[in-house]
């Protein structure tokens, strides 16, 4: 297919080199791109070639006639939209229907006068360029077709793991509900706190991947609104810590605080802060076995506060480093068998982080484990 800020490409074929410079003569004025040939099988090197936007083809030819080039071009998808005059010293009907029975799309008797020939041209390549255009807008349709086809998909598949994640914590307050029923009936009430801590946690979990959702929903239309006021991370951080060392299967898991001395007050919405510290470092308590390690600190950049939660567990790859942070590549990379934290946590906190002016990212010259780093300004 050819731009139309380029000259249009003209194929010339005649056994003679004084109808060849004729033609091109009368044609000069158009500025158009000229290729000769001399018989029909230099013609067919040409076109497949060069892709000429129309051809003039004389029927007379040594080695393949002209009708026999033209029915070869028509039959091949990637020439038969070429334009073919033929152009013949023949006068008989029955040549001007075997010219049109293989395919040509007009013929021109010689001798010919120019304005003929030019306006013969210029329609047929008229014709051949609302033909480009067309062929273009349809590979266009066609390429955002097969990406609404795909995004379809991804979004069926994302919406199968989101209610996955979901049914979990409903699992569990579903599970206990039956088990404190039981402890009633027997007049058992010794481990029913037991069984309501783990609900109020279960409805606590599946309360923030819904919020999680509709929080990226907002942030990704631009409709989100930041409750910002001064308060300090590093209280929120301690905060969070302590919530999960309490998790009964976090009790042999390590947590070593790095934490400055400065003050780390800063504009932040808390309650949308709070969440992303919590998919972080639910994240890294997940991913440490059974006396495993965590770190988490922070310091003091020129113009913004660093904060870092490092988990020496099963380190996901760094080709993945961006894609975690995407909540249509998580499926690809569970697939691959690494854990990417609860429903849409990580893309969540990307997102939230971002509004709040901050950035959030895997640290690249990391080796063990997997180390958040969570950048926010100064204020």
């Amino acid at each position: 297919m050819r731009s139309a800020e380029l000259p249009a490409k003209v194929l010339i074929v005649d056994d003679k080199k004084e109808n060849i410079d004729l033609i091109a003569y009368f044609l000069k004025s158009q500025n158009y791109k000229i290729f000769s040939a001399y018989d029909g099988t230099e013609a067919l090197k040409i076109v497949e070639n060069e892709q000429p936007d129309i051809i003039l083809l004389d029927i007379l030819l040594p080695k393949m006639d002209g009708f026999q080039v033209c029915e070869r071009l028509k039959k091949d998808r990637k020439t038969q939209f070429i334009p073919i005059i033929m152009i013949t010293a023949l006068r008989e009907l029955k040549d001007k229907i075997r010219s049109l029975e293989v395919g040509a799309d007009d013929f021109i008797s010689k001798p010919f006068e120019n304005v003929e020939l030019l306006t013969r041209v210029k329609s047929l390549l008229r014709i051949k360029h609302y033909h480009d255009e067309l062929q273009l807008k349809n590979a266009e349709l066609e390429q955002k077709n097969k990406a609404l086809v795909r995004l379809d998909h991804f979004k069926e598949e994302l919406s199968h793991h989101i209610v996955h994640d979901m049914k979990n914590p409903l699992f569990v307050i579903q599970g206990n509900l039956q088990m404190m029923a039981m402890a009633l009936e027997q007049a058992n009430t010794s481990g029913l706190r037991k069984y309501v801590d783990r609900i109020d946690r279960s409805t606590q979990n599946l309360l923030r991947m819904v919020l999680n959702l509709i929080d990226i929903t907002k942030i990704e239309d631009g409709k989100m609104d930041l409750n910002l006021e001064l308060n300090d991370m590093q209280d929120l951080i301690k905060k969070c810590v302590k919530r999960f060392e309490e998790f009964p299967e976090n009790e042999s898991k390590i947590v070593e605080l790095s934490l400055g001395d400065d003050s780390s007050v800063t504009k932040i919405d808390v309650s949308v802060m709070e969440r992303v510290l919590d998919n972080l470092i639910s994240f890294a308590f997940a991913n440490v076995p059974d006396k495993g390690k965590i770190e988490i600190g922070s310091r003091k950049q020129a113009n913004q506060d660093e904060y870092y939660i490092h988990d020496f567990g099963a380190q996901i790859p760094m080709k993945y480093s961006e894609d975690m942070f995407n909540k249509f590549s998580q499926i690809e990379i569970k697939k691959e068998g690494y854990r990417v934290g609860r429903s849409l946590g990580l893309t969540f906190c990307k997102l939230a982080v971002e509004a709040h002016g901050g950035s959030l990212f895997i640290d690249p010259d990391n080796t063990v484990g997997n180390r958040f780093v969570l950048n926010l300004p100064s204020r």
